[in-house]
Formats: C-alpha cells, structure tokens, sequence
C-alpha cells in the first residue's frame, strides 16, 4: 500500500499542467451544477472537453463564439459526442424533443445517439410533422437546416420550452427570425459534409449584401426612410464555420425584406411549376442580386422612364399566388401603389439622385463576385444552363417589384418592368416561329 501510494504521488507530481487544469474546471464545473448556474458561464464541462481535445487532437469543443440578437453562437469540431454534455445546462428535467430534416442526414442518428448515451430521454420528430411533442419535453433541439430550424422554434413555443439548434449547413441566414433561441451550435466537421451548393449558397448570400446595402441607400435618398449605414462586410472566409457564423449575423442585421429576397422566392415558385426541383435559397439570392445590380444601373441611366404605361398590377397579383401559394386577399397588402403625388415626388427626387445612386452601383464588383461564386461548384457553375432561364429571371423581377419597395417598386409603378418582359415574350415568339 505504501508503494502504491508513493507512485500516485510521483504520477501525480508529473501531470501536466492542462490535465491538471481540465481536472480543476471538472470540479468547479460540478459545483456550478450543484449551485444552478450555466456550464457555460465559465467553462465547466466544456473546458475540460477542450483540454482532452488538445490532448487527443481528435475534436474541439463548443466555445462561446459570438452573440447574435441575445443568442449565443458556439463553434467547435467534431463535437457531436460530447453535445449532450452542452445542453444539459438548459435542462434541468423532461425530455428532449429531437427535430431534424432531410439536411440533418447521419448526423441526426449521431445526435440522438449521443443524447441516449447521455443519459437523456428523447423524442425524435421529422419537420415535416411540425414538431408535435407531449407536454413533458423541456427542451426542443432542431438539427439540419431551415426546416428543422422552424418546427423547433414552433415546438418550442408551444410547449413554453428551451429551444438550441444545431445547423448542418452554412447557409441559413434566418434561423434567429422571430427570436426564441437560447444557442446554436456549429460543428466545423459535419459542416464539412455538406455538398458544395450549401457553401455557394452561404457565399452568395454574403455577396448580395452591396445590392442591399445600395437598396438601403436609395431609402435613405429619395424616401427619406430611417435605415442603418451598415458597413461593408468581408465576404472572404476561412472556413464553413466562419461562413455559417457570418450568414447567420447577415441575416440578423439585414433581414430578408430586400427585392432579392422577393426574386429568389418566386424563383423557387417558378421552378417548381416546372416540375424542377428548387435550388438553396441563397443561390437564388446572389442569381437575383447580380440581375438587379444590372437592372438598376439601366433603369437609372435611362432618360425616359416616367413616360411609360403603368404596370398591370392585378394581373401580377394573379400570378404571384400562383407561384407562392398564398393567398390572394393577403397578398393585398404587399402592394404598393403609387398615387399621383407620390409618384411625381418620387420620380423628382430620382432625378436629383440619379448620379449619386449611379456612382453607388459603379464601386460594386458583382462580376469578380459571380467567379468567385461559380468556382465554388465543381462544374464552376455550368448546372445554371439547364436550372434558371433568363426569362424565368425578367419574370421574376417583374413580380418582385409588385412585392417590393424600393427602386425596384417604383420601376414596376412605372411600367418600365412589365415593357421589359414583354420585349422578352415577343423574343422568344419571334424564335419560336
């Protein structure tokens, strides 16, 4: 016994010193919980998690990134065995709601396996079930995308519970819409499993911010509207872990009230009409953006636009319920039509501006953006030639400008949109012939 002793001690004097820190952060991270208070506040489990990853150089646990609209953000790697460990701080008792999409994938068996091992009782939901869950669920996790992301944040308002999501893919920019997230939680190896459209349509998301940021200009100027200067942001990342947390601060900061956003939604009607499956979101965002950059720097250097016929509005209404499937009488609302003041207000303003929103347009380089962005896919982009015609584009636009204010509203006000698709319909009459 005595020698036995004798080794412990000497083992114990050649420890290093980050085991001996992991094993005081253990301690602590015990009696926090004993007391109540967050994992997170300090560290807790999570630091010792860290301490063994550097030992192990096998994963990196979650660490307090940033924090966007009051929710946290935590980055990590190869972390999903050691998750459970993470959320058992807003969970003091019930189950856990487990809801996933199609773009969790294999990582959703990992979760929930993590989560048994735990110790943790768990329900487990497809998104497409909503969610639904019994009352003794205290705490809904969403894994995968924006699907996932949804149906947690109405499980758990229902059930008045918790709710942490964990992304799959780097390119949601609204899963904080309508708040009720406590934390999200990005994984740097599962993001990595994600196909290359996921990283395109992160990246193009970051790429259409100057076309915002030049529609939050054009309020500013000629409607006097109350909008932020928001500052240029880097739109090169590392990796898809700091693509994922740049998007997710975007989509906070911007929101998803842009004409682009307007166009990347009816593209998505309008592929489905076709029997074609939609692309992400944020591909259809940039395919947007770079058209409007292009529109709007012709739409202002045309001398005669206010001499046009007004557009057909309730035609357009028609076919924006067709494409989006909402209803008619809702969609009401979204239109805004200019009277008689209003429009020669405008239309004067405009032509004070005209120059100053030129020179706006002319800083930004979409086209270094659109190669940047076609080299991302491993065939540089060439699947656009049998996704998205140019006429599903101009129809779009049209429509978008029905939904939207803006330069964009005033030029479908104007008629300018409806002439421009018409000069593609006769187009493509004339080939057809």
């Amino acid at each position: 016994l005595f020698c036995l002793s004798f080794s412990f001690n000497a083992a114990q004097e050649k420890a290093s010193a980050s085991v001996r820190v992991g094993f005081r952060h253990a301690s602590a991270a015990f009696d926090r919980m004993q007391e109540k208070k967050p994992f997170f506040a300090e560290g807790g489990v999570l630091a010792l998690n860290a301490e063994v990853a550097m030992l192990g150089g096998k994963t990196e646990a979650p660490r307090l990134n940033t924090t966007v609209d009051g929710t946290e953000i935590y980055t990590g790697r190869g972390y999903v065995g050691e998750l459970p460990e993470a959320v058992a701080e807003f969970l003091e008792s019930g189950r856990i709601l487990l809801v996933t999409d199609a773009d969790a994938g294999e990582t959703a068996e990992e979760i929930s396996k993590a989560l048994k091992g735990f110790g943790f009782r768990v329900t487990e939901r497809s998104a497409r079930d909503g969610g639904d869950a019994d009352e003794c669920c205290r705490l809904v996790l969403g894994a995968g995308a924006a699907e996932a992301a949804e149906a947690a944040k109405a499980a758990a308002k229902k059930l008045d519970a918790e709710c942490v999501l964990f992304p799959t893919v780097p390119c949601e920019d609204g899963l904080l819409k309508g708040g009720g997230v406590r934390a999200v939680f990005f994984d740097g190896e599962v993001l990595d499993r994600c196909p290359k459209e996921c990283e395109a349509a992160g990246a193009g998301l970051l790429y259409a911010l100057p076309v915002r940021r030049f529609e939050d200009c054009y309020a500013r100027k000629i409607t006097a509207r109350v909008v932020p200067e928001r500052k240029q942001t880097e739109t090169v990342c590392g990796d898809r872990t700091e693509l994922a947390v740049r998007v997710l601060e975007s989509g906070a900061e911007y929101g998803d009230g842009y004409a682009c956003d307007r166009m990347a939604e009816l593209l998505a009607g309008i592929a489905e009409k076709k029997g074609k499956t939609p692309r992400r979101r944020g591909e259809y965002v940039f395919l947007s953006a770079c058209a409007l950059a292009v529109f709007y720097t012709s739409f202002l250097s045309s001398p005669a636009i206010d001499t046009l016929v007004p557009a057909d509005h309730d035609a357009a209404l028609d076919e924006i319920a067709r494409l989006t499937g909402r209803e008619r009488v809702n969609l009401m609302q979204a239109f805004d039509f200019f009277d008689t003041d209003v429009y020669f207000r405008i239309n004067y303003i405009l032509g004070e501006y005209r120059m100053d929103l030129l020179a706006e347009l002319s800083v930004q380089d979409m086209r270094a953006a659109e190669r940047r962005w076609r080299r991302i896919y491993d065939d540089a982009g060439y699947w656009l030639k049998s996704a998205v015609t140019a006429r599903d584009v101009l129809d779009a636009m049209s429509l978008a400008g029905e939904l939207s204010g803006g330069l964009i509203g005033y030029a479908a006000a104007t008629g300018f949109l409806s002439v421009m698709t018409a000069g593609t319909e006769r187009e493509e009459g004339r080939k057809s012939a």
